[in-house]
């Protein structure tokens, strides 16, 4: 090698060390973890104890990118040069992490966050790329919103966690694109210039079978709304390193 080519080689082992210093230096860590294959007889059969009351977190028989999506707050689609192994049901971890005293939700993601740092060797950087995206915008014969009501999605009254009834007031139309993205897989951004809650009944077929719409359809038909697609920057969550970890 010449000097040159000597000197970039460590000058990208630099980089790559501070990177992986920065993402693990002074976070918060479970006190007790343990990461291990789900057994074959257990796969496919889903557990997601998502920080628990007392910050805990246990999965078992979920790929290892919905824990990611969790724990970093992003959406899967969002994710770039994630290994197919990742989001395979067939390769599921079973993930266990518990503190040493009772943390926030907060907390318990950071906690996860050192989790994947150090048993996963995560490395990851986010940036802005072009991507395709669906714009959200009023159907040519106007929209059918009403202003109130609350939201109905297929046939179902929304509740949380409590059973007490959510949204009664209706959703704004960034809260209804983020829903929107989740059902299309495609970030979907609010072109609509319409301020306020709305009520929002949606009724749709997630797989075109029986006699339900497509979510295009029903947006279009049942909401007076389009989903238009095009391409706009987009905030993408990179992974650059992701191993296969050691069991314990």
């Amino acid at each position: 090698l010449d000097m040159s080519s000597l000197l970039t080689r460590i000058a990208w082992v630099l980089i790559l060390g501070i990177v992986l210093f920065a993402q693990a230096e002074n976070g918060p860590a479970f006190d007790v973890t343990s990461v291990k294959p789900t057994p074959s007889d257990r796969l496919y059969k889903l557990r997601t104890d998502y920080c628990r009351a007392g910050g805990a977190f246990s999965v078992s028989g979920t790929p290892v990118l919905w824990s990611i999506t969790y724990a970093y707050r992003i959406k899967e689609y969002q994710i770039v040069n994630a290994p197919e192994w990742t989001t395979a049901f067939d390769s599921a971890y079973d993930i266990e992490g518990r503190p040493g005293q009772p943390a926030t939700n907060d907390q318990c993601r950071l906690m996860l966050r050192s989790l994947f740092t150090d048993r996963f060797k995560l490395v990851t950087h986010r940036e802005m790329r072009l991507s395709r995206v669906y714009f959200l915008v009023p159907a040519k014969k106007g929209i059918k919103l009403k202003r109130d009501g609350g939201v109905k999605l297929n046939g179902a009254v929304q509740v949380g966690d409590s059973g007490a009834r959510q949204w009664m007031e209706g959703w704004d139309m960034p809260t209804l694109a983020v829903y929107l993205s989740d059902v299309t897989g495609r970030p979907v951004l609010d072109h609509t210039d319409l301020v306020g809650k709305y009520g929002v009944t949606l009724n749709y077929s997630r797989d075109d079978s029986g006699d339900l719409p497509d979510i295009f359809s029903a947006v279009k038909f049942q909401l007076g709304l389009e989903l238009k697609a095009g391409q706009a920057p987009v905030d993408v969550f990179v992974i650059d390193r992701i191993e296969r970890p050691i069991a314990n």
